[in-house]
């Protein structure tokens, strides 16, 4: 099994001091005791926490947001067309779903997870024996196009994890450029758990590379999607926007509003969650909206911050609740 950084490694060993004998003799060593328990049998899938961080994600927010979600018996398919770290599709695991974001990377990370759990465990393991400051620099520095799919993804899952406050952010030429910054106990890398029981998961999922607009046009009569877009930018900081070299602005948030509009036409079951901003609410006038109040903890310094959110659906989420 050929193992992430074996193309770079030479250029990496002059800084390092390490061996190509030490490396393999790490590998082995972990592939080994990692081959022993990775059944994907007998995992329970409901309420899976994610096993990436995200700008703008949903973990600390997922109990709230499920008073919100139709009960499964009520819907067919579930969509998540700005999937990103996945909290409510974790939460919830519906039988039939499709997942897709713009963001490639993002994308095949799940793809792999999916496919060879066990592999991608291996190199995460790598990635945390070698992990500091100036590990994290080489891998940031490597072409994710020179690299094996699954090397992607153990490379973005440890990137995610190593950079400062969990941030995924890209410049204009799409490339990653988060300092390195974990906590003082290092990355928290997933659990060996964790990993198999989202793989499981994911397995049965639609895993597409798109655009939100593409994946909205094939949801049917009641399937029910959840848009979550990047959000408008809050206390001075545009990291919302900053998932893909494309930036999410006005224009695409007005867009947003009429496929929402247009999914309601179709007969779907439609929720989605926003900055609370006065134009946001402009452009859902008529639909069920709450507010609700967070903390992020994603600004230029790290520091948290008080914000409103909206939660808009095309139907009563009270009626649900009620049993009606």
């Amino acid at each position: 099994m050929e193992m992430m950084l074996e193309n770079d490694w030479g250029e990496f060993e002059k800084g390092m001091d390490l061996s190509r004998g030490m490396y393999v003799q790490s590998i082995a060593h972990i592939s080994k005791s990692m081959k022993r328990n990775l059944s994907m049998n007998n995992h329970d899938y409901s309420a899976l926490k994610p096993f990436l961080r995200w700008a703008g994600g949903k973990s600390k927010l997922v109990k709230t947001l499920v008073d919100f979600v139709p009960p499964s018996n009520s819907y067919d398919r579930y969509f998540e067309p700005f999937v990103g770290a996945g909290a409510l599709f974790f939460h919830i695991g519906p039988s039939k779903a499709v997942l897709s974001d713009l963001n490639t990377d993002l994308i095949n990370c799940y793809q792999q997870v999916a496919k060879h759990p066990e592999g991608v465990w291996n190199l995460l393991q790598v990635h945390r024996e070698f992990n500091n400051k100036e590990y994290y620099y080489h891998i940031r520095s490597q072409k994710p196009e020179k690299l094996k799919p699954i090397e992607q993804a153990a490379r973005f899952i440890y990137l995610n994890k190593a950079a400062f406050n969990g941030i995924y952010r890209v410049n204009r030429q799409g490339v990653f450029n988060v300092p390195y910054g974990p906590s003082f106990k290092g990355p928290a890398l997933p659990k060996k758990s964790l990993i198999e029981a989202a793989s499981g998961l994911l397995k049965r999922v639609n895993l597409l590379a798109a655009d939100y607009q593409e994946v909205c046009e094939s949801a049917k009569r009641d399937d029910f999607i959840y848009l979550d877009p990047p959000y408008p930018p809050t206390n001075g900081t545009a990291y919302f926007t900053h998932y893909t070299a494309d930036r999410f602005n006005w224009d695409d948030q007005r867009e947003v509003s009429k496929v929402f509009q247009n999914l309601d036409r179709r007969g779907c079951l439609v929720m989605m969650s926003n900055s609370d901003r006065k134009e946001i609410r402009s452009m859902f006038q008529g639909y069920y909206m709450q507010q609700l109040n967070v903390t992020r903890w994603i600004g230029s310094n790290g520091d948290r911050f008080k914000a409103h959110e909206i939660i808009v659906t095309n139907y009563n989420p009270s009626e649900f609740r009620n049993g009606d």
